[in-house]
């Protein structure tokens, strides 16, 4: 309890506020995914997407940069996000594995965003 007290009395606080969103991957590239959600997304949120594909889970860091609402007709909201170079592409990089990545992989993914309000 101590510790809890002394961190709340800390003129340093950090907090992280998270929650997942549920996206379809519309499109993917070297640079970037165009997503499709139900939620609106703020342009220059940051966030964790992640895919899972064939049993094996990629991941990468994303910037929301553009959030097109739904057009007449549609009920989801257009997604476009940039990979972030925040680390080195590693084995479960979706900028690694773009090559391999099948037709059916743009199915279902997650995007796990901080910031979102």
């Amino acid at each position: 309890m101590k510790a809890l007290e002394a961190a709340l009395g800390s003129r340093d606080v950090v907090a992280v506020l998270r929650r997942d969103v549920d996206v379809r991957l519309v499109d993917i590239s070297n640079s970037g995914c165009l997503l499709r959600t139900e939620k609106r997304l703020a342009e220059g949120t940051t966030g964790v997407l992640r895919l899972l594909y064939g049993g094996v889970e990629y991941v990468d860091d994303v910037r929301i940069m553009r959030c097109q609402p739904p057009t007449s007709g549609e009920s989801c909201f257009r997604i476009g996000v940039e990979f972030l170079w925040t680390t080195h592409p590693g084995e479960r990089s979706l900028r690694r594995v773009l090559a391999g990545l099948q037709p059916d992989a743009l199915k279902s993914a997650r995007l796990q965003a901080e910031g979102l309000g």
